[in-house]
């Protein structure tokens, strides 16, 4: 398997950054599903962690082979993914600058159809986030355990029922106070694009242990509600290694369009 590491310039960060990059090479250590032509996954990693955390924790190098993808893990600190109002734009930053150079320096194939995004916690945020807000760049998107009710994270934040987040953190992202803008809300996003038949076809997963259960089964019910059409996995799990390399592999399936129920896991 091919995985590189690389660091460079952000014009939008204003600063150098790092990204891991996985490329499906030929081999005899994995017998792949699909061939050919290769499908691009923008990877997004969650709070606590970096650039390096799917290559760590998971089987993801196996994977991008099984299903034949090229995996694209950029870095993002605690950012949530946002255009901070005291700090870096960590969307535009995703969502516009890294698939314009990634494009370009590894040839990669730029249309809709090839081209996913995905993430855990608060990756998983971040990945409907990017897809419902640039519907054109992507065909499908998965949430796994993600912060999929963010305006309810930031007050929990404020309100110190977090440990492991600061309400300065919050702050920082939004403005001292402020709530999140509609454009940082999955619910209001969610809704905007519920009506556009080319919605990015979305899949949500999430352990029934996770302390992120409930806004889950929110976010499912509002999307049921509003008709967006996407598709709810569940299982006993909690917030944790063990799930999502049980979870990204459903999210590769459902990319690729094969039986959820059916398919086995690897």
């Amino acid at each position: 398997m091919g995985l590189f590491r690389g660091d460079f310039y952000s014009q939008k960060l204003r600063m150098t950054t790092q990204v891991n990059v996985i490329f499906p090479d030929v081999s005899n250590d994995v017998t792949p599903l699909w061939e050919g032509k290769p499908r691009v996954l923008y990877l997004l990693h969650g709070l606590s962690a970096n650039a390096g955390e799917w290559t760590r924790f998971s089987k993801i190098e196996y994977y991008a082979k099984k299903y034949n993808f090229i995996i694209i893990m950029p870095e993002v600190q605690r950012s949530f993914y946002c255009s901070a109002a005291y700090g870096p734009d960590y969307f535009g930053y995703v969502a516009d600058e890294l698939p314009a150079i990634c494009a370009q320096w590894f040839n990669l194939p730029t249309e809709r159809e090839f081209t996913f995004i995905a993430g855990e916690s608060m990756g998983g945020y971040g990945a409907t986030k990017i897809a419902l807000r640039r519907p054109e760049q992507y065909a499908a998107c998965a949430s796994l355990s993600g912060v999929m009710d963010y305006p309810a994270w930031v007050k929990r934040t404020r309100a110190e029922e977090l440990p492991d987040v600061l309400p300065q953190e919050v702050d920082a992202l939004h403005g001292a106070g402020q709530e999140p803008a509609p454009l940082d809300d999955l619910f209001y996003l969610m809704r905007q694009e519920a009506t556009n038949p080319d919605r990015p076809r979305l899949i949500q997963i999430c352990g029934t242990e996770d302390f992120l259960y409930e806004d889950n089964l929110r976010f499912r019910d509002a999307a049921r509600e509003a008709g967006y059409g996407h598709t709810y996995l569940e299982w006993a799990g909690d917030h944790a290694w063990p799930f999502w390399d049980v979870a990204i592999q459903r999210a590769f399936q459902f990319f690729c369009g094969l039986d959820l129920n059916e398919s086995p896991i690897y």
